[in-house]
């Protein structure tokens, strides 16, 4: 298992516990672009507990998780294993073995950025059957935008603690959703559509210091800055009324293998 992965599986249980699930709308985006019923193949990449697992497996599909992570996927298992028609592999997708042309759709999940993305797209495609889709999403953790002395005050924290500080944050737009999703023209696929959702979430100080612990770039911190900057923004948000918002912003590319 790679570095990285092994960063999230130790954090299997705060990732179950924090991470956000995703909005209705995008599945409803999903299903509309690429109808799935009981007779649908279903494959998802790096599926972590399933936090993007459910509304998929309601639809009565054949369904198959990747999931390399062992303590993730046990989460997944105890949170979906009551799905009949539910199946996890614990295999990353460059190990997975499977024939040509299996999948009626293909999705990933805050996932796919991981993987290479020449080898990434290619090996999607080929698993893809002739029409099938392949749906990629994600989210971006945004500033709390209502309170902007505690966000001014974070970014110091980061600044002095993280090598290189951390960066202004550009939200996501619609414009970078339609050009990722003209990505995958590269590779043969065809109809790239995009779409983005807002979201927000409230966290107490003790849950979004469970949230950075599912953040592979402050686990990778040296222990010492890294508990400096967990402390720096605990304390923060206890000096600024005990609570945070995220604001979050969803992105959702599609494109089709032609058929």
């Amino acid at each position: 298992m790679a570095e990285f992965e092994r960063t999230f599986d130790n954090a299997a249980r705060e990732y179950d516990a924090v991470r956000p699930e995703y909005p209705e709308a995008l599945y409803q985006d999903i299903f509309r672009y690429q109808p799935v019923h009981q007779e649908s193949r279903v494959l998802e990449i790096g599926m972590g507990t399933g936090k993007a697992t459910g509304p998929v497996l309601k639809t009565g599909c054949h369904f198959l998780g990747l999931e390399p992570g062992e303590n993730l996927g046990a989460l997944a298992q105890k949170r979906l294993g009551g799905y009949n028609n539910f199946c996890l592999r614990q295999a990353r997708l460059q190990d997975f073995q499977c024939p040509a042309e299996s999948f009626d759709l293909i999705y990933a999940a805050t996932a796919f950025h991981w993987i290479p993305q020449d080898y990434g797209y290619q090996r999607v495609y080929q698993l893809l059957k002739p029409g099938g889709a392949f749906a990629r999403f994600a989210y971006h953790a945004g500033p709390d935008e209502g309170r902007q002395e505690l966000t001014a005050e974070i970014y110091q924290l980061y600044r002095r603690y993280m090598h290189g500080g951390k960066g202004q944050y550009r939200p996501f737009t619609l414009a970078d959703g339609e050009s990722l999703a003209r990505e995958g023209e590269k590779y043969g696929f065809s109809h790239p559509k995009a779409h983005v959702y807002q979201m927000k979430r409230d966290f107490s100080p003790e849950k979004y210091m469970e949230l950075l612990k599912t953040y592979r770039d402050h686990m990778t911190l040296e222990p010492e800055l890294r508990d400096k900057l967990f402390t720096g923004i605990f304390q923060a948000i206890q000096r600024h009324g005990g609570a945070m918002t995220v604001y979050y912003t969803v992105d959702l590319e599609l494109m089709r293998k032609p058929g």
